[in-house]
């Protein structure tokens, strides 16, 4: 079967049991399960440091040809997200600081805040309009925003180039998650969402998509599903089953634990994404480590080639295209708040012999539009965090 070339690598086979045999129970177990990666064993002992995302360089005396400029209006309680993916001066002005300048080629004396390096920038300002000016023609990003998703996300590669593979994974822990409120559905629940790009290049050109594989919880039951570009459903796992009034299948527990993962391959058929998820345990039960297929996608484009992506440029919904394993509203751009919430998550990638932890990764991820109020994200590793209760802290891990 074409599904299933991918998964025919040995080593990926390997490396994939060697890591869901370890049962995950508490976060001493979740650290023992990350280290049976080879490839990160070291790497998870070393101590991680944290960095706020809004601080600011010496600015630049340059002068600049032509200024692009975007005005903004932030509300109470808002932040700017400013993703830039190669280096130009990039300002925050206030009004009057705007019409100080008065746009001359030389940069700004006065200003609210500056950076000149690629990468992402959470902005925290008073609320009030203001002129973003940057120089050049770069595709800088822009987002007001009050929340975003949190967990774990990885915007570029080494050096803030762009990082390509076949695969990536998204590893759970989960031992309590209690809701206080959601928006998006109807009942009360919760996402954890795999977010990747998709690159198929072909002789008529270059398509991005985005794909999705996500937990959903929802009025006490759980299942996997599988998505591409926001809308089209691909599949679920949906299945819940009780007998004598006790439910027996497809009923949330905690603790939970387990692994999202999608993959692609090239065929002469087309691009297969598959979308898999593996359960170690759920509540007292310990389950096998099988992973299981929510759905095997194929994009009819032949002899294509066909990777997921992690970059600063701007992907077909205008955010950088990033990869992220985090905790949202159950669906349709809602969000979720929790009374109580410990989890653990992790986001590797294959680099081709073996899994590795994305080199730089940040705190909340910008491709969802679900959101999540009321949660906190500590490093515990390199590309590995801790979720509880707490101001959302919008920061960079590593």
């Amino acid at each position: 079967m074409v599904f299933l070339r991918l998964m025919r690598r040995s080593s990926l086979i390997i490396s994939v049991l060697v890591l869901i045999l370890a049962a995950l129970v508490g976060l001493d177990v979740f650290m023992h399960a990350l280290r049976q990666l080879p490839s990160i064993s070291q790497a998870i002992n070393a101590t991680s440091t944290t960095t706020m995302i809004n601080t600011t360089s010496p600015k630049l005396e340059v002068t600049c040809r032509v200024w692009n400029l975007v005005n903004v209006t932030l509300s109470n309680g808002s932040y700017i997200f400013i993703s830039v993916p190669r280096e130009t001066p990039v300002y925050l002005l206030s009004k009057a600081q705007f019409k100080e300048w008065g746009v001359s080629s030389m940069p700004p004396v006065n200003y609210t805040w500056f950076d000149d390096s690629p990468g992402v920038f959470v902005v925290a300002l008073p609320q009030g309009d203001y002129e973003v000016a940057f120089c050049g023609s770069v595709n800088v990003t822009l987002r007001v925003f009050k929340y975003m998703a949190m967990g774990v996300a990885a915007y570029y590669g080494p050096n803030y180039g762009n990082l390509t593979t076949d695969a990536v994974m998204g590893i759970f822990n989960i031992t309590n998650a209690n809701v206080e409120w959601s928006t998006g559905t109807q009942t009360l629940g919760f996402s954890l969402q795999l977010n990747a790009y998709l690159v198929v290049k072909y002789s008529g050109g270059v398509v991005v998509h985005w794909v999705q594989d996500a937990l959903l919880v929802s009025s006490g039951q759980y299942w996997f599903q599988a998505e591409m570009d926001v809308t089209n459903y691909i599949g679920s796992s949906q299945s819940l089953m009780y007998e004598n009034g006790v439910c027996v299948s497809g009923c949330f527990k905690t603790p939970m634990s387990g692994m999202l993962i999608i993959t692609v391959n090239t065929t002469k058929y087309g691009v297969v994404v598959n979308y898999g998820y593996a359960l170690f345990r759920l509540g007292n039960i310990r389950l096998n480590p099988v992973v299981h297929w929510v759905a095997h996608q194929v994009i009819p484009i032949p002899n294509a080639t066909a990777y997921l992506i992690t970059s600063l440029n701007p992907g077909p919904y205008y955010m950088p295209m990033d990869t992220e394993l985090v905790i949202g509203g159950p669906g349709n751009s809602g969000g979720v708040m929790f009374r109580s919430l410990s989890a653990q998550l992790a986001l590797y990638y294959w680099n081709g012999t073996s899994w590795a932890p994305y080199p730089v990764a940040y705190t909340f991820g910008a491709s969802t539009g679900e959101y999540a109020v009321n949660v906190s994200v500590e490093p515990i590793g390199p590309a590995s965090v801790e979720l509880s209760t707490g101001p959302n802290n919008y920061q960079v891990l590593s």
